[in-house]
């Protein structure tokens, strides 16, 4: 029996569980909840065995002072841990069947199997690993556990096998898991009161409950929320499990000011330490300091990996996945914390449920400047968007706001669901609010998991401060005082015109749409003096830019000076690419397809 001192036992395992550049973890204490069970035996040994796939059993024991518990265990994994993996799903420890113990009151690893650890059990199954020894803990209160995972076969050094084993695999004894399980257990001896599971979860139950928030045990495609209200400032814990990986997190919480909409936390993958097991099991304990307010908390996740349903090895605290928050000390005042429900704000725009290769709009007028609350959801990969909203000034055609991907996070279900969920701050005046879909995965025709809100694909915009509402009204562009003239939506073999008359000189602004390639325009606009017949505009393709989806639609938005007198606007279009029938893909304004001269007066 080999006997291991609490220190190096303890720096050997925090040192082979984080990589460089790991931070140390922040001991705290979830609540100030004393740790009772209400079931206790009064057996000093506690054993673990017979473990289904995938599947995790726990127990519990009270040490009544500091001393060394005797440990024998059987597991199975690999002879060595793996140091750098490109590979998400790997456990650094590189074992797929193994026990480990945790603080109850702090949550901290205090021991586990570990290639290190452990050596070949030759006398028992393919890849089993023994351990036997001794392991200094102080008094308190511990949590025992036991994973055995089916373990992802890579063909490849960098995951938990290597070719021979996938040949192994591939080739070997159908019953080899079975054959494996029977050897595995844990036995911990030398305790002093032992307890079942039902009896940790019961605690756990209580500490959950203590907390100010709780929002744990959560499973696939959730999304999860939860409000409190402060009457004075206070600083409170974080302790936040979830999966991520790479810059990205798939499960997660936030944390937003319910009044400004503002994001005051945020769970990014880069803030976060491996929580053991895989290393997509992503952990935050962290300080936060509140001030006096309302807060929404968020939790949500994807449509794998998750509490109950793992599908690599789970975190060290597997029934904590989600978020807690929790005051600081046994003399936190919770008199101060009430519970606070969301209020979603009036709607100002709604452009929902829709489907594939729609474009839609909705106008709006703000009689002041406010906060606007932008909820929208659409599809992107690799930094682009492809179902997506924006808003525009309705007088100067400027995009005042835009869905871009890198402002967006995870929607639940495909990857490509992106969500958008923030404050705007828009000035008094007129805007547009527009939302496009392509040709695919779209509301009720999805090519992907859909998200979690699959009914909110599109746009909603809210007020953000109660009573908002009465400076804000409808707005109808083709009822804009500013439009002087406007030809719009016109289709195929089309030739129209509309006259004008300025009462003196003017600055106007033109924004006309229309088809044009290799310096031509094949549907473009003009202006004419009524009485000389002289064109004192024209729309050509070196003027234009680029209007969106293919190359050839063009677009010129732009202010010229015209002198009093009598216009005639003109527009033509050919046979082909047109609104309502287009050949290419359309561009991103497709009802403006046509001209609208705006003045900068409404006279």
């Amino acid at each position: 029996m080999v006997k291991y001192q609490e220190q190096t036992v303890g720096e050997k395992l925090r040192r082979s569980m984080l990589f460089s550049g790991g931070k140390s973890r922040l001991l705290i204490l979830l609540s100030p909840v004393i740790f009772v069970f209400s079931v206790v035996a009064q057996e000093r040994e506690i054993t673990l065995r017979e473990f289904t796939p995938d599947a995790i059993q726990c127990a519990g024991f009270t040490l009544n002072s500091d001393r060394e518990i005797v440990i024998e265990a059987i597991g199975a994994g690999g002879d060595k841990i793996i140091k750098r993996t490109k590979n998400n799903f790997a456990d650094p420890q590189n074992m797929f069947a193994y026990a480990w113990i945790i603080d109850s009151r702090t949550r901290d690893l205090v021991w586990r199997m570990t290639p290190p650890n452990t050596e070949s059990d030759w006398w028992g199954a393919k890849y089993n690993r023994k351990f036997e020894g001794e392991v200094s803990l102080g008094k308190g209160e511990y949590e025992l556990y036991y994973s055995a995972f089916r373990p992802i076969y890579l063909a490849t050094e960098d995951g938990y096998f290597s070719l021979k084993r996938l040949w192994d695999k591939v080739w070997g004894d159908d019953n080899w898991w079975q054959d494996n399980a029977e050897n595995w257990y844990v036995t911990v001896r030398n305790v002093d009161k032992v307890f079942e599971e039902e009896a940790v979860k019961k605690y756990q139950k209580a500490v959950k409950r203590s907390a100010v928030i709780n929002i744990t045990n959560v499973r696939d495609s959730q999304s999860i929320k939860k409000g409190f209200s402060l009457k004075k400032p206070v600083t409170m814990r974080i302790y936040a499990i979830g999966e991520g990986w790479e810059g990205e997190m798939y499960d997660f919480a936030y944390i937003v000011d319910a009044n400004s909409r503002e994001r005051i936390w945020v769970m990014e993958e880069y803030d976060t330490e491996h929580a053991g097991g895989a290393l997509k099991n992503r952990l935050v304990q962290e300080e936060i300091e509140f001030d006096a307010g309302n807060y929404l908390v968020f939790y949500q996740s994807d449509d794998s990996h998750s509490y109950d349903d793992w599908n690599s090895n789970p975190p060290y605290d597997p029934n904590f996945w989600g978020i807690t928050i929790s005051g600081m000390g046994e003399n936190f005042d919770k008199s101060i914390i009430y519970k606070y429900e969301e209020r979603k704000g009036e709607i100002i725009v709604k452009l929902d449920r829709l489907g594939d290769y729609e474009e839609v709009f909705e106008g709006f007028t703000l009689d002041k400047p406010m906060k606007v609350r932008v909820y929208a959801i659409g599809e992107g990969r690799n930094g682009e968007m492809f179902d997506y909203g924006w808003i525009e000034d309705a007088r100067s055609g400027r995009r005042i706001w835009e869905m871009h991907y890198e402002d967006t996070e995870h929607a639940g279900g495909a990857n490509k669901n992106r969500r958008f969920d923030n404050v705007v701050n828009l000035d008094k005046g007129s805007y547009l609010a527009y939302y496009k879909t392509d040709d695919s995965h779209s509301y009720k025709d999805w090519n992907l998991t859909r998200p979690l809100d699959p009914e909110g694909w599109g746009m909603k915009i809210y007020t953000v401060i109660e009573g908002d509402e009465k400076y804000i009204k409808k707005y109808d562009p083709d009822d804009d005082k500013y439009i002087l003239v406007q030809i719009v939506r016109v289709g195929d073999d089309e030739e129209r015109e509309k006259q004008f008359t300025l009462n003196r000189d003017t600055d106007v602004r033109i924004y006309a749409l229309g088809e044009g390639d290799r310096d031509e325009m094949y549907d473009y606009a003009w202006i004419e003096d009524y009485n000389t017949g002289r064109t004192v505009w024209k729309m050509r393709y070196r003027d234009t830019r680029k209007a969106g989806g293919a190359s050839k639609n063009r677009l010129f938005d732009g202010t010229i000076r015209l002198k009093r007198g009598t216009y005639v606007v003109y527009y033509v279009s050919d046979d082909s690419h047109s609104y309502g029938d287009w050949n290419q893909d359309p561009p991103r304004d497709r009802r403006s397809w046509g001209v609208t001269i705006y003045t900068f007066n409404g006279d």
